[in-house]
């Protein structure tokens, strides 16, 4: 299997893994991010297309990314997503029940939509997928994004999906009942799984100082969010824990009182030796980009 380059984008920060699976396991031989300009890309949407390309260019020369078999991992409000469990159906039957269950009646101009399929239940003959929908519009932008750069794309995904992957592969997290928290800047990217299973995921902006006390008790007040809807749905299972990414040592210190006085144990998104990563390198903040090398 040749060498894949994951992009990913949604707010300042872009990140570049360079590997491959092995398996149900990822070797990832390369990792590097940047910062990118205030104003080019906000929430997933490329607001300047000539400055985000400038600032694109520069890192992959910088970082002597290879230019072939790129896949994109992006995050944004442009996505619609929905968790369906539907009736065991050949593909083409599904994409077209996914189609009608993410209709609305308002319809987006030319909207494309696909699935993920998280798992199958052969004894009640169903499957439970993860439908998203999004313009075709938003995906052709950076479809010219990557043609201007001279980058051949290989596929372009959630990036929740490589999380999704990610959490599915892992031992350590297997039958835990847990939240995530990804940091993206003043971006936060929360996301709730039972049992290891993905069941919710919300994106908020942040607006007080991370680090802070305002900071930790506006975190604290999402995490709150997911934890009634773990609790609307009378889930026989627990939430134990909390689970920070995205250069967030800061805001897991500022969380982690209250944290417990809500009975929930805060850390870091565990490490797995199912992971290879280059040193220096924490799983926690690479959970996209290394997720979505995963089967």
């Amino acid at each position: 299997m040749p060498l894949t380059t994951v992009l990913f984008l949604c707010n300042r920060t872009v990140q570049a893994a360079v590997g491959r699976a092995r398996g149900a396991q990822a070797e990832v031989q390369r990792l590097c991010q940047a910062e990118l300009p205030d104003g080019c890309l906000i929430n997933g949407l490329i607001t300047d297309e000539a400055l985000l390309s400038e600032a694109l260019g520069e890192f992959w020369r910088a970082e002597r990314l290879p230019t072939r078999h790129v896949a994109l991992a992006l995050g944004g409000g442009q996505f619609v997503s929905r968790l369906l469990e539907l009736p065991h159906l050949p593909p083409a039957r599904l994409r077209t029940v996914v189609s009608h269950e993410l209709s609305t009646g308002s319809e987006a101009e030319d909207p494309l939509d696909d699935y993920m399929l998280l798992r199958s239940d052969p004894a009640a003959n169903t499957d439970t997928v993860l439908a998203t929908r999004v313009e075709k519009g938003f995906l052709d932008g950076y479809v010219a994004l990557a043609a201007g750069l001279g980058l051949r794309l290989d596929s372009i995904d959630l990036a929740l999906a490589g999380q999704i992957r990610l959490v599915r592969a892992l031992p350590e997290c297997g039958g835990r009942t847990f939240i995530t928290l990804v940091f993206d800047g003043e971006t936060l990217n929360a996301a709730l799984y039972e049992q290891g299973r993905y069941k919710y995921a919300t994106r908020s902006r942040l607006f007080h100082p991370r680090g802070s006390a305002d900071g930790a008790a506006e975190i604290l007040q999402k995490v709150s969010g997911l934890v009634q809807f773990h609790q609307a749905g009378k889930s026989p299972h627990p939430l134990t824990d909390v689970y920070f990414g995205g250069e967030a040592v800061g805001d897991l210190a500022a969380c982690a009182p209250g944290l417990a006085a809500l009975h929930l144990k805060a850390g870091l998104f565990p490490a797995s030796p199912r992971v290879r990563l280059p040193k220096g390198w924490a799983l926690a903040d690479c959970q996209y980009t290394a997720g979505s090398l995963l089967p």
